[in-house]
């Protein structure tokens, strides 16, 4: 398989994955791991900032990828998680208050 092929397989798999709320889902639990978002400095600590790096250093290669297979993916993933995170604030609320 020559590397263009290979680079398409790999945009359509993840296209797939992309396409079912699961698998954004889990997509999502893996770049908020990698704290894609969050700088690796740990004063005072160089093995810390490295693993911290290293994690997200992966999380960049797999925002980046996602980027690729679908532009507005991240920002769904995000939409959708905040939606999940709301509704179970309102949930616990409402079970506090018939307490």
């Amino acid at each position: 398989m020559n590397s263009s092929k290979l680079q398409k397989r790999i945009v359509s798999d993840l296209q797939c994955v992309l396409k079912t709320s699961a698998g954004r889902r889990v997509l999502w639990r893996i770049l908020q791991a990698t704290q894609v978002r969050q700088h690796g400095f740990v004063p005072g600590d160089e093995l810390a900032t490295a693993f911290h790096c290293g994690q997200r250093s992966i999380g960049l290669f797999l925002l980046d990828e996602i980027e690729q297979a679908n532009a507005g993916a991240y920002q769904q993933m995000r939409s959708e998680h905040q939606a999940e995170v709301t509704a179970l604030q309102k949930q616990l609320q409402q079970e506090t208050e018939h307490e």
